[in-house]
């Protein structure tokens, strides 16, 4: 599987602390192990949102969405409850 991050991911996570940053690593680290490895911890709280997007879980109200495609995920947004509810709305 390869990985890859879009524009608007990384414009969404340049001004982290270092406290956010570490958490947005172990959780992506976390997910890329449970792709790897084809099973699901329920802690990421894995979830469609529509077409090929999905959305997994940093903390209590972060999230990361992400698109898959065959051999491929893509990282595109990094953000709040409402931020993923205003992407959806642009889709």
């Amino acid at each position: 599987m390869r990985y890859a991050y879009h524009q608007a991911f990384l414009q969404t996570t340049e001004r982290l602390s270092r406290h956010q940053a570490h958490a947005l690593l172990r959780a992506v680290n976390k997910f890329q192990q449970a792709i790897e490895a084809g099973s699901w911890p329920r802690g990421l709280g894995i979830t469609h949102l529509r077409r090929d997007y999905f959305e997994f879980r940093v903390d209590l109200h972060l999230r990361v969405i992400y698109r898959r495609s065959p051999g491929l995920i893509e990282y595109v947004l990094y953000g709040s409850h409402d931020d993923v509810r205003r992407f959806l709305k642009s889709l």
